[in-house]
């Protein structure tokens, strides 16, 4: 009669088994899952590189001109365009040959995917100033390499 009404020591020992194996498998549920972190975008093939970026002056201006290396980007996610870069500085300044050149964005050049095309961009230029111009094509979520630099006194 020491016993309690329902409840028997096989019942017990019988359900043990199956409720540690249900305690173990949630705990490796809980435990597998990682470090959560903010989701990746898919991996995109990287843009192609602006080349062979050249310059023309005329009077109060520059043309520059490039091409890309591989013409054909059909595979751009979104629209595509060129970022003109500009560092100056003043031709009275001495030239630091170790200092960091910070670009700012002076112009933006759409690109259509047309296949073996040569883009331009004009600039104008204040008298008294060094500069030296780069151009990269972007997209809304990533950027293709710094061109080839151009630079000059004027």
């Amino acid at each position: 009669m020491g016993q309690k009404p329902g409840i028997s020591k096989t019942m017990v020992s019988a359900g043990a088994p199956i409720l540690i194996w249900v305690v173990f498998l949630f705990g490796c549920l809980a435990l597998g899952c990682g470090v959560k972190r903010p989701p990746l975008p898919p991996r995109q093939p990287p843009l192609p590189a602006v080349v062979t970026l050249g310059y023309q002056v005329a009077g109060p201006s520059v043309r520059l001109s490039w091409q890309l290396s591989e013409p054909s980007a059909g595979e751009l996610q979104g629209p595509a365009a060129f970022g003109v870069y500009r560092f100056r500085s003043a031709l009275a300044e001495p030239v630091c040959d170790t200092c960091p050149l910070v670009f700012e964005k002076v112009g933006v050049v759409p690109y259509a995917g047309r296949e073996g095309a040569h883009f331009s961009f004009d600039a104008d230029l204040d008298p008294g100033y060094r500069y030296v111009f780069t151009v990269r094509l972007e997209t809304g979520a990533a950027t293709g390499p710094n061109s080839n630099r151009v630079q000059f006194d004027h």
